[in-house]
């Protein structure tokens, strides 16, 4: 009974351990974590063929693949110039039923510039 009084906390500790033990790296799933002053453009819900949102960093076009984590009021006008941080996958994906590619982005905080 000793014993297991003494190994509870220890148990304990290495379960919370193990469970907040996951790295930045893990959380990126291979991408990196990147800012920058974009222009975020609504074209419109999917369902009357629009094509959400898509976010312009000078010449490049991305795709957030968490949109709906985008608040409403960005869709109140077609262009917002933003500050974003995001993870950037590096990776090209196909959007809204054509054949052109986008990169592939998690926006983790986005605010609209002043």
């Amino acid at each position: 009974m000793k014993v297991t009084k003494k190994l509870l906390p220890l148990a304990l500790f290495t379960g919370v351990m193990l469970f907040t033990s996951c790295s930045k790296d893990d959380e990126l799933d291979g991408g990196t974590l990147e800012r920058a002053d974009a222009t975020l453009t609504w074209s419109g819900d999917y369902a009357v063929d629009g094509c959400g949102f898509t976010l312009q960093i000078g010449e490049e076009y991305h795709k957030p693949v968490n949109e709906s984590d985008i608040a409403a009021s960005y869709k109140e006008n077609f262009t917002t110039e933003v500050e974003v941080k995001f993870i950037n996958y590096n990776r090209s994906v196909k959007t809204c039923q054509t054949n052109v590619n986008r990169n592939k982005i998690k926006i983790l905080d986005i605010r609209e510039k002043l």
